[in-house]
């Protein structure tokens, strides 16, 4: 992080240029959202409850995804973003005593989809290193869940509302392209949200 500092308060003095004007980028990318690290953390602390050891399972893909930029000037470029991440849980049926009262808990199988989708309004730094291209934007845009959720209790409807979306918008303080070759890039971009907070990714510039 602090060299990553140190390289982005350099490139405020150099004098060239970042993404040119009617330059397109396309590329894939993985990362690491806070959703996910939340649902881990979560399931490792259910998980390592010896009480609960038989009871719950569950697990979490990276998040995975492509995006697009459109260069509008020497400086500004303005793209999409899409993202996807899986989640998954695992509740067997079990019975409590509780005073008087058995409490039983059904088979759960939980399987969603966690979908992102927005723009991305960049400005780019001017750079003394063709290679290098380093860029700050904001992230705008919604995120979904799909999946199912199966359960041997049919009164059971949790998932009906979690189609609708909601709006979801962050910051990317910094980001950067390093150039292989004249088309190929490797990428990179810390953000303060949706859809990870950390993505490492290939980009082609076309």
């Amino acid at each position: 992080m602090k060299n990553i500092i140190i390289i982005l308060l350099a490139s405020l003095s150099y004098t060239s240029f970042g993404q040119g004007q009617d330059e397109k980028v396309i590329g894939v990318y993985t990362g690491f959202s806070t959703t996910g690290f939340a649902y881990r953390l979560a399931s490792n602390i259910t998980v390592n409850d010896s009480a609960n050891t038989d009871f719950y399972g569950g697990s979490n893909l990276p998040v995975f995804g492509a995006m697009f930029d459109y260069g509008i000037s020497s400086n500004f470029s303005i793209g999409a973003m899409f993202g996807i991440q899986h989640f998954n849980a695992d509740i067997n049926s079990r019975s409590v005593n509780i005073g008087d009262t058995l409490l039983t808990t059904r088979n759960v199988d939980i399987n969603l989809n966690r979908l992102y989708l927005g723009i991305t309004p960049k400005y780019h730094y001017n750079m003394d290193n063709e290679q290098l291209e380093l860029y700050s934007g904001v992230r705008a845009g919604f995120i979904f869940w799909q999946g199912n959720f199966d359960v041997e209790d049919s009164n059971i409807d949790v998932l009906s509302n979690l189609g609708a979306g909601r709006p979801a918008i962050s910051l990317i303080p910094i980001g950067g392209r390093y150039y292989m070759t004249d088309e190929l890039a490797l990428n990179f971009e810390l953000a303060t949200g949706a859809p990870a907070i950390i993505t490492l990714g290939l980009n082609f510039r076309l």
